[in-house]
C-alpha cells in the first residue's frame, strides 16, 4: 500500500482505518468474498503473506501475541530460507518485517516473537539510530516522538536467530522523488554503514513509503539488494527470480477479522484495484493532455 508516512495507519484503528468506518467495512466485505471465491483457503494456494508493521506499543503488546498466536503454525522461520529463496510449502506462510526499527519492538515485540519462535526482519534507517524519525512526520503522527534501535542494540539483535537486519534506505525519502545520484547514494550509504556496524551483508531492502518507480528497482539491484520489499498488497513468491516483494500493512490495532484474511491473502484483491486506479487517472490525463 502506498501511503505517505503520516497516513501508513492510526494507532488503536487498524491498517485501513484512515479510509473511514464505511470504506473499511466495504474493503471487509470485497476480502470475505475474495476468500470464499478461494474456496476459503482450501484451494492450495501457495506463497507468503509478508505483513509490514512498525512500532508496537505497550498497550498493544497483547493484540500483538495474540496475532502471534493465530499465525505461529504458519510463520515463515530463518530455517526455512535458503540462497533460492523461502519455501512456501503447500499452504500460505505468513513473514514479519518491522519499518523504521522503533525501539519498542525489544520490549513488546521480540518476547512474544521469541515466545513463539517467529522470525522477522527489522529495517533499520541506517543514519537514524537511536533518536527520533528525523524524516517528515506530522506532529500528530503516533510514533513522531518514538525513539529507535540504538546501534549498540541493533548490533546485538544480529546475535538473535530469529531476527535478519535490513536497510530502509540512509535518511527515509521518497525514493520517487529525489535525483538518480541521490537515490543511489541513500541505498549506497545505508547499506555500506549498516555492513560496517554488523559485520554481516545487508541484502534486503525495505522502500520508505512503499514507493518505487523502475529507476528505483533497478537501482537498487544494481547496488547489490537481493530482496526488494515494496508494500504493494499481494502475495509472495520467494521461490521465483523476482527480487520485488509484495507486502500486506499490518497494525497490532487491526480488526481480528481482518488480521485473519490479511494472513490468509483475502487483502490481495487491492492489488490489481490500485493498480486500475492509476491506469485509470493516467488515461485521465493523458486524455486531458
Amino acid at each position: 500500500m502506498i501511503w505517505k508516512a503520516k497516513k501508513r495507519f492510526t494507532v488503536g484503528k487498524g491498517p485501513y482505518a484512515r479510509l473511514g468506518l464505511g470504506v473499511r467495512f466495504l474493503y471487509l466485505i470485497i476480502a470475505l468474498g475474495w476468500w470464499t471465491l478461494s474456496g476459503f483457503g482450501m484451494f492450495g494456494r501457495q506463497g507468503v503473506v509478508v505483513l509490514c508493521y512498525h512500532g508496537i506499543f505497550s498497550r498493544q503488546k497483547e493484540r500483538f501475541r495474540r496475532q502471534m498466536a493465530h499465525i505461529h503454525s504458519r510463520a515463515v522461520r530463518i530455517d526455512d530460507s535458503s540462497e533460492h529463496g523461502i519455501h512456501a510449502g503447500k499452504c500460505l506462510k505468513v513473514y514479519l518485517t518491522f519499518d523504521d526499527a522503533f525501539a519498542n519492538l525489544l520490549d513488546n515485540a521480540l518476547p512474544v516473537m521469541e515466545q513463539y519462535q517467529i522470525s522477522s526482519v527489522i529495517f533499520a534507517v541506517a543514519d537514524n539510530l537511536g533518536c527520533e524519525p528525523r524524516w517528515q512526520l506530522s506532529a500528530e503522527h503516533p510514533e513522531s516522538n518514538e525513539s529507535t534501535i540504538t546501534a549498540e542494540q541493533l548490533e546485538s539483535l544480529t546475535k538473535n536467530s530469529l531476527i535478519r537486519i535490513g536497510s530502509h534506505t540512509l535518511t527515509h525519502p521518497d525514493l520517487k522523488k529525489i535525483s538518480p545520484d541521490r537515490i543511489k547514494a541513500e541505498l549506497v550509504d545505508s547499506k555500506e554503514k549498516l555492513e560496517e556496524l554488523l559485520g554481516c551483508p545487508i541484502e534486503e531492502l525495505a522502500l520508505p513509503h512503499g514507493s518505487y518507480n523502475k529507476e528505483v528497482l533497478a537501482l537498487a539491484q544494481e547496488v547489490g539488494y537481493k530482496r526488494i520489499y515494496t508494500l504493494d498488497p499481494k502475495v509472495a513468491d520467494f521461490e521465483s527470480a523476482d527480487p520485488v516483494v509484495g507486502r500486506f500493512s499490518m497494525s497490532s490495532d487491526a480488526w481480528k477479522i481482518e488480521f485473519i484474511l490479511t494472513c490468509a491473502g483475502a487483502y490481495e484483491w487491492l492489488y490489481p484495484w490500485r493498480r486500475f486506479i492509476r491506469m485509470s487517472k493516467r488515461w485521465v490525463c493523458d486524455l486531458r493532455n
